[in-house]
Parts: C-alpha cells; sequence; structure tokens
C-alpha cells in the first residue's frame, strides 16, 4: 500500500523523524514511533534521554529534557513556554506538564475565537535532577520541583516543591523524606559525563 501525501503529514513530526529536527540531540536518544513533537527546533535531548510512544511535546519557546530521562506514555508536555527537565527524571504515564493556562476572568477559554476573546498566562517549568513525578499527575505553569522530589500519581503541583520530599494530594503536600541514593550507587555512575551539552 502506498500512502499519500496527506495521509504522511505529521509524520516527519514524530519518532526517528524527529532526530533531524530538534535543536540538539544527545547520543543513545530514544524516539519511539509514535511520540510527537511541535516545534521540536526549540527542544534539546540530552545523552540516553527516552520519549515513549503517545507522547505529545509542544518545544515551546525552550525544552530541554536532560540525560537518561523517561517520559512514558500519554505523557502531555505542552503550553509554548519553558520547560527544564533534568537528568536521571521519570515522567509517569498520562502526566501533564502544562506551562500555560488561559486567562478565566473577563476572557473566553478557547484560542482559537476572534479578537482578543481570550488571552493566556504562561509560566516556566523546572523539574530537577532524579525526580520521580508519578502516573497521571498535572504540574501548571510556574513549578519548580527540587532534586530527588516524589509526586504522588494524579497530584496536582503547583509552585515550588522542596529537594527529597515526597509529595501527594490535589493540591499536593509533603507527607515525608526521600532518602538521596547512596554513596555507594552514586559511583557506580561516575563514567557517565553528566557535564551538560545544552
Amino acid at each position: 500500500m502506498i500512502l499519500n501525501d496527506l495521509e504522511l503529514a505529521g509524520l516527519e513530526l514524530m519518532g526517528e523523524n524527529l532526530r533531524s529536527k530538534v535543536k540538539y540531540c544527545g547520543e543513545g536518544v530514544r524516539l519511539y514511533p509514535l511520540c510527537k513533537m511541535i516545534r521540536p527546533q526549540k527542544a534539546e535531548l540530552d545523552d540516553h534521554c527516552q520519549i515513549f510512544d503517545y507522547v505529545f511535546i509542544d518545544g515551546g519557546t525552550k525544552l530541554q529534557i536532560g540525560k537518561y530521562t523517561t517520559v512514558t506514555w500519554n505523557c502531555v508536555l505542552e503550553g509554548g513556554a519553558e520547560t527544564i527537565i533534568g537528568d536521571r527524571v521519570f515522567l509517569g504515564p498520562g502526566t501533564k506538564v502544562l506551562n500555560s493556562t488561559y486567562k478565566l476572568d473577563g476572557y473566553y477559554t478557547v484560542e482559537h475565537l476572534p479578537g482578543d476573546c481570550n488571552e493566556i498566562d504562561f509560566g516556566k517549568i523546572v523539574i530537577c535532577d532524579d525526580a520521580y513525578i508519578g502516573a497521571g499527575c498535572t504540574i501548571l505553569p510556574n513549578s519548580y520541583i527540587g532534586e530527588g522530589a516524589v509526586v504522588g500519581s494524579n497530584a496536582l503541583v503547583k509552585g515550588k516543591l522542596e529537594p527529597w520530599t515526597i509529595y501527594v494530594g490535589t493540591p499536593c503536600k509533603p507527607i515525608g523524606k526521600r532518602v538521596p541514593p547512596t554513596e555507594e550507587r552514586r559511583k557506580q555512575l561516575q563514567e557517565v559525563d553528566w557535564s551538560k551539552h545544552f
């Protein structure tokens, strides 16, 4: 079967086709066939990160995904602003990283209306090294997730989360501390060059 141009439209923004379109693509990056990205020229993917099938990403104004980071099935990273994700981060299935929201008071909440009927607020999102984000979480604009923080499944994140702290709920609240990896485990990763390539 031969596909026509209409049937092929959009495939250039999916899977391995993204490799040549992103701003930077490191060594060993895994792009599953059904991941999709718009504005890929704004995206930097560091060594050995992986983006699973059914992920939708908007490169926004700037997107960085760090070394050995995993973005799992059905995640959405969108909104047209800046998103920085560190090294060794895990984004669980169905997580949404949203760096824009509609203004509600005095506006309509649909973007394709004529004139200035709607307006959008943008906010940077930073997820630091070693953070773990459970399945089905929502991360809102202007959020900062500290190093090693854990966010339990279905949590709502808004604002600053402290390093090596465990959060659950909607909105999320701290419930405990996480023990960082031991020195012995850290030594096992010394052969990896953790310097940034961006």
